[in-house]
């Protein structure tokens, strides 16, 4: 039987924070949830999360999760908080320990199975060497290499604190002696605190491992930045791997459940984010901004787009400096252009809005133009209302639509017309002052204004 326990009850002061640390996103998501989703590839029979500082906002964030929660009411040391979670632990239970570290997001799966298909004693744990070892502790070991303990930084001495080889805070421990050896920690330290590094002395494996960022703990913001650029990097060579051109990884910026399609080229500063997924052959221009969208193959998202919980379909183009808000759906063949704004709007196929118009809780057809400057007015100050423009209607320029409104197939917006009431199929509607041409107040207004310029 495999229990792990994850150890999540700091309050990471040094965050400056009143967030728990380990709700800090890292690439996309909480720090933590990388950590519970490796635990959950290793099919433990439990996962016990010992909580302190900021509890119940751990929960409520984790809630639904596949784990045990267990509350360390007093934050007394790293072993104390190992002694609650072992309470939790039927004792006559056989089986292993895996105590793992809530705040080390770049853990890797295949790393923790070779670390426990290699621990032959009893208690084990993970060492790296680091090239700046400073704030862990370092592992002491005999001249035939056998740990000896781990001392604190804050313990050690001046010998001690040039040793290199560091503990990386991740155990494999026998059940019943982790037991035993727990009751025997005491907070004789500099911190006054209950090591869970004491369970070594006695004798214990140290599993050392190549890659000291790995095991890199986040306890500060910049630690932090860290962490998001290493796992957005690994992202980005995968996702490179798979076919696809990312011009400068280190400025793409993608979520671990974001799928893209083969010969999609990706330009600088791209944000992709919450499942979104893109389709083969697209292109995606600087600054762009796709969050939980869909792009079918052959879009291109020109520069400074932003596109939110929206559908496009096959050979759009969109932008420069669109904004598709949450419910836009694009049928294909579309054109969103310059300064254009959707929401909760559909285009049917081969529908184009080129540039300036705002179209709101709108159904528009097939093959319809909508000329620059248009708007739907769509809300009232108390209810959202629906415009709906049926297929091969050409709107002019500098248009708005009163809603509830509808135009039906083929008809003609004039350019300047508010539309507050039905158009049948195929008719003309214009609505417009009637131009007046003053020639003598048109003379006197110029005269005017040339003698202010002398």
């Amino acid at each position: 039987m495999l229990s792990i326990i994850i150890l999540a009850a700091g309050k990471g002061t040094r965050m400056k924070s009143e967030l728990p640390k380990v709700l800090f996103e890292v690439a996309g998501k909480p720090m933590i949830s990388y950590v519970l989703e490796l635990a959950e590839t290793l099919n433990p029979e439990r996962t016990i999360l010992v909580i302190g500082s900021g509890s119940e906002t751990v929960r409520k964030r984790l809630e639904g999760e596949k784990i045990t929660f267990c509350l360390q009411k007093e934050q007394k040391g790293t072993a104390d908080a190992v002694i609650e979670a072992m309470k939790l632990v039927p004792k006559d239970e056989p089986g292993k320990v895996l105590i793992l570290c809530g705040d080390m997001p770049l853990m890797k799966n295949e790393t923790l199975k070779a670390f426990m298909d290699k621990s032959d004693k009893p208690i084990n744990f993970i060492s790296v060497n680091a090239p700046d070892p400073k704030g862990y502790g370092r592992v002491v070991k005999a001249a035939g290499g056998e740990v000896i303990k781990i001392v604190e930084e804050k313990d050690a001495n001046p010998y001690e604190q040039k040793i290199t080889e560091i503990n990386a805070g991740v155990y494999y421990c026998d059940v019943h002696e982790l037991r035993k050896r727990l009751s025997k920690v005491t907070n004789n330290n500099a911190q006054n605190e209950f090591y869970l590094t004491d369970i070594v002395k006695g004798g214990a494996n140290a599993y050392q491992h190549d890659d000291y960022k790995e095991f890199t703990g986040v306890n500060d913001r910049l630690q932090l930045a860290e962490a998001a650029s290493i796992l957005w990097q690994q992202r980005a060579a995968e996702i490179m791997k798979a076919g696809v051109t990312i011009m400068d990884a280190k400025t793409f910026y993608c979520d671990g459940d974001v799928k893209i399609g083969q010969d999609t080229v990706i330009y600088p500063n791209v944000v992709i984010e919450k499942g979104s997924a893109i389709g083969k052959n697209c292109q995606i221009y600087p600054g762009c901004r796709i969050e939980a969208s869909f792009i079918e193959e052959g879009c291109r998202i020109l520069d400074g787009t932003l596109i939110e919980n929206s559908f496009i379909g096959a050979a759009s183009v969109i932008g420069p400096m669109a904004h598709l808000r949450p419910g836009s759906k694009l049928e294909g063949d579309n054109r969103v252009g310059n300064f254009v704004e959707l929401k909760k709007t559909g285009l049917g196929k081969g529908s184009k809005a080129s540039h300036l118009s705002y179209l709101g809780d709108a159904k528009i057809g097939a093959n319809v133009n909508i000329g620059c400057g248009t708007i739907t007015c769509n809300y009232d100050g108390f209810s959202k209302y629906e415009t709906v423009i049926g297929d091969e209607v050409f709107v002019g320029s500098d248009v708005q639509f009163v809603a509830p409104v509808e135009i039906e197939q083929g008809a003609l917006i004039a350019s300047g017309t508010t539309v507050t009431r039905n158009v049948p199929k195929n008719a003309l509607a214009i609505a417009r002052v009637q131009q007046d041409n003053q020639a003598e107040k048109g003379k006197i207004i110029m005269e005017r204004n040339r003698a202010k310029k002398r």
